[in-house]
């Protein structure tokens, strides 16, 4: 028995050593054949490394670009009505004078139309902290127009001081308040004549010292060509004469969170002049005749005040208003350089305008808004003593409600109403106010 058991246990011991010998001779393959997948999809991920690295720059690239832009469309129903002006009849559209239809071209009375009122796609692109590049064009049946295209320059050390150069908004609160954020459709009327196209080619120097000094005031310098959005087209790509238009502006912010409450407040000055490039007989402020031949210069100059009030109650409500009084001019004559055309006039006028305006939000869905604005581009004559039309006063009321169907689109309506004044020296259809009432319905997307 004894010799069976040690023969047993000897049988066993052979066993284990003969699976350990066949571990022993497995563990150095499995080694060599991991080192060597190792080795092969280093090499793989060292080749999709190569590869991926123009690509990654790529895309860091376009991470430093942003795209956004809006398109409105709109439905509008309006009376033309026949004008007369100083360069024959026209079918006036209120609002714009972008609108503004020759009766020679469309002879036939138009009450109603679709229209694409903005269609622009705007490109940001950051290359490095600080600095910005700014191109904004604006798509229309007819052609594409550039509506901005500048470089910021913001300062490393302070973080206070900005640089703009190119074209871009004048400094203005109406001017500068995106088109898209509006609620009230268009821009007043005094707005659109004194910054006709709201850009200008130039410089801006801005000084803001909330983010260094936690003081929320914020001044902008700007000199412009002066002539942007006046006259052709042609004569607006580069300065028609050496003088320069300049812009200050400064707003101060009163903020008082217990209260909901919200102060913006601010003035303006602008100083220009006008060069006059058709000789002929003019009218000053005081409405009295003068010769001017080519080369003189027409006063431009106004000085404003601003007010925007936020108050946190209900859904948030909102009251803004501006003044602007001074002195415009120009020159009548589509043809003409530094002819505004909403100011068609040949002349120097003081004018005042303003506006206030109440904004109210009904929840995240529904908003309303109702302006009052006034422009008397003539302050110094009034009712009978008018002599022409573009010296009458207009009140415009405006109404509008926008439904956010979701984050990106708005459908508006909106209801312009103006009032012209009256008067029977003007005669015409001046003895009354002009039925040139117009409502839109909008519809807007944005990304």
């Amino acid at each position: 028995m004894k010799k069976v058991i040690v023969a047993m246990a000897v049988l066993c011991f052979g066993v284990a050593s003969a699976q350990e010998v066949t571990n022993d001779s497995i563990k150095p393959i499995s080694i060599d054949s991991l080192q060597q997948a190792i080795n092969m999809h280093q090499l793989k991920f060292d080749a999709l490394n190569e590869q991926l690295s123009p690509l990654q720059e790529e895309v860091d690239r376009m991470s430093k670009l942003k795209i956004s832009g809006y398109m409105q469309v709109q439905y509008e129903m309006y009376n033309y009505q026949d004008v007369p002006t100083a360069t024959g009849p026209l079918q006036l559209k209120p609002g714009t004078a972008e609108t503004n239809v020759p009766l020679t071209t469309n002879p036939t009375d138009v009450t109603n139309s679709f229209v694409i009122r903005r269609a622009r796609v705007k490109f940001t692109y950051k290359p490095i902290e600080g600095v910005a590049f700014v191109l904004q064009p604006n798509f229309s049946f007819s052609a594409v127009t550039l509506k901005d295209a500048y470089v910021q320059l913001n300062d490393p050390w302070l973080n206070t001081f900005q640089l703009w150069v190119g074209q871009f908004n004048r400094p203005d609160y109406e001017v500068e308040f995106s088109s898209r954020d509006r609620i009230i459709l268009e821009r007043s009327r005094m707005t659109t004549i004194l910054y006709p196209q709201e850009r200008d080619l130039g410089a801006k120097f801005v000084v803001d010292f909330v983010n260094k000094y936690e003081i929320p005031l914020k001044i902008d310098f700007a000199a412009f060509n002066g002539n942007f959005g006046e006259g052709p087209i042609a004569n607006q790509v580069s300065d028609v004469d050496s003088d320069k238009d300049i812009v200050v502006r400064a707003t101060y912010s009163l903020k008082f969170p217990n209260a909901g409450l919200g102060i913006d407040f601010g003035g303006n000055g602008y100083f220009g002049k006008n060069t006059v490039f058709a000789a002929g007989t003019y009218s000053d402020i005081n409405n009295n005749p003068f010769t001017a031949a080519v080369g003189d210069k027409l006063d431009k100059h106004w000085i404003g005040a601003e007010l925007q009030l936020y108050y946190d109650v209900l859904g948030g409500f909102a009251l803004k208003s501006q003044f602007n009084k001074g002195v415009i001019s120009g020159t009548s004559g589509a043809a003409i350089i530094n002819n505004n055309p909403s100011f068609n006039f040949s002349g120097e006028r003081e004018f005042i305008g303003y506006y206030v305006t109440l904004e109210k939000n009904f929840g995240s869905k529904y908003q309303a808004a109702v302006r009052y604005d006034s422009w008397d581009p003539n302050a110094r004559l009034s009712g009978d003593a008018v002599t022409v039309a573009p010296d009458l006063r207009v009140h415009t009321w405006s109404f509008a409600f926008d439904y956010f169907f979701n984050n990106y689109t708005k459908i508006a309506l909106g209801y312009s109403m103006p009032i012209n004044e009256t008067s029977s020296t003007v005669g015409g259809i001046y003895n009354s106010d002009v039925k040139n009432n117009t409502t839109t319905l909008r519809f807007q997307v944005s990304f």
